[in-house]
């Protein structure tokens, strides 16, 4: 009898710590939205304009006008989606639109984070848990960006619940696997939606996620109905332009994006010096399309290979840059941190600017690239050891953050890309410094 309470004690303990776990990971999306919803009561309007918020807003203003198949500049320029997604808001309320977007966008992060995390706490790395929800909860500039107009908030979220919908697929042998698929492909078409350029990303995690599955065929029509779910978001943008246009593009402004990160003398910011790629159209007197550019770009990246290798060290250092100091680089000025953030403040003073503009400042800076870095790939490392499903996890986890980085050198460096898979960084990140905590307290 004595024996049988002994053997009970271990067990009540463990269920006691997965009670409290789970409290806590209530507890720390629901508190952080709730000062969320204390910030917009503060805010003219209820939210603030994101980097690219008069631009959605005119895309907004056609769909309003218009309706759907609208003709609006914009919506076939740049891709329809976000602006779509804003308009069904604005359909709800005009004069609350803001706080609209604001509410929908804070409640889909906090939900999304919990859902990640509520999954991670029923893996071998339950301790990762609390600390990413903290981490990824409270990153001023990532869980800010909710109370922005942009998509790069609810990117991040959609590929919070991406992860924590093929995590739930390894860890239930009851739930349905292609019910999962579903799931799957629906966050990412959602994603994909917003800002096309991370389908690549998706379609990536969901080989990862099917190649994990024996029998393979089972993995491949698993990747398959996610592709099919995944298809329907571009399907979408390309009807919508094809009636609105007569044209079957998603948008029309990638090679004017490569174009800008491409050069002899540029560095690959938006910043570009010195002469663009040149680019003559097929046709003598024909004009220059979007197509033309992309096929430009790709021809001199493939004909310099050293400027190449030179403008990627360039963007994946403005990818990584800080927000603010000497080395941020990229469309953050509308960051809602910097609007608190104490180096923006020390600035206010010539000795405060001097120390974070000059050589100390790009000191910190340079550490906060290689950390960040650093403790990216120690975290991959990490959990990749430990068991198939935490392998699952970091594996599909970097592809996106990869993945997003590698779109940047082939694009624009730019730190604001860094957001969308940031969520997914900073669980990396998390994990690493956790990894060292434990193998520093065991060593003690």
């Amino acid at each position: 009898m004595a024996k049988q309470i002994k053997n009970k004690k271990p067990i009540a303990q463990a269920n006691k710590a997965e009670l409290k776990r789970r409290r806590y990971l209530i507890a720390i999306p629901v508190v952080a939205f709730v000062i969320k919803l204390i910030t917009m009561g503060n805010i003219q309007g209820g939210g603030w304009l994101g980097a690219d918020g008069e631009n959605y807003f005119k895309g907004v203003d056609g769909l309003y006008a218009d309706g759907f198949f609208s003709k609006a500049e914009i919506l076939n320029y740049w891709p329809a989606g976000y602006p779509i997604l804003l308009w069904l808001l604005a359909l709800i309320s005009v004069s609350k639109f803001f706080y609209l977007i604001s509410l929908f966008q804070s409640l889909f992060f906090a939900y999304a984070t919990y859902y990640m995390t509520k999954n991670i706490s029923k893996t071998s790395v339950a301790w990762l848990a609390v600390p990413a929800s903290l981490f990824i909860t409270f990153n001023p500039t990532l869980s800010l960006s909710t109370l922005a107009v942009g998509y790069e908030a609810p990117v991040a979220s959609c590929f919070m619940m991406v992860l924590g919908v093929i995590l739930a697929s390894k860890l239930n042998a009851e739930k349905s696997q292609y019910l999962c698929a579903i799931y799957v492909g629906a966050w990412i078409a959602l994603a994909s939606l917003m800002q096309p350029r991370y389908l690549l990303a998706g379609a990536v995690i969901l080989i990862i996620w099917g190649s994990t599955f024996i029998p393979r065929k089972k993995g491949i029509g698993l990747i398959a109905v996610a592709i099919a779910v995944t298809s329907l978001a571009p399907a979408l943008l390309i009807a919508r332009n094809a009636v609105a246009i007569d044209k079957t593009t998603i948008s029309t402004n990638l090679g004017v994006t490569m174009a800008i990160g491409a050069g002899d003398e540029t560095k690959g910011g938006y910043g570009r010096t010195g002469p663009g790629v040149p680019c003559t159209p097929k046709m003598p007197g024909a004009t220059v399309t979007d197509n033309d550019r992309v096929k430009c770009v790709l021809k001199w990246y493939l004909t310099n290979p050293l400027k190449t290798a030179k403008l990627a060290f360039y963007k994946s250092e403005f990818f990584w840059s800080p927000w603010s100091g000497p080395m941020g680089n990229g469309t953050m000025a509308r960051n809602p941190w910097l609007k608190i953030s104490p180096t923006i403040d020390l600035q206010n003073s010539q000795s405060g600017a001097q120390l974070v503009r000059g050589n100390f400042g790009k000191l910190v800076s340079w550490l906060w690239i290689i950390c960040q870095i650093g403790f990216l790939i120690y975290g991959f490392v990490s959990l990749r050891k430990i068991d198939p499903i935490t392998k699952l996890l970091a594996n599909a986890s970097m592809a996106a953050v990869v993945i997003s980085w590698l779109i940047s050198i082939g694009t624009i460096g730019d730190h604001r890309f860094r957001l969308p898979t940031m969520s997914l960084s900073l669980l990396l990140q998390v994990a690493a410094m956790w990894s060292i905590k434990k193998k520093i307290s065991k060593a003690l």
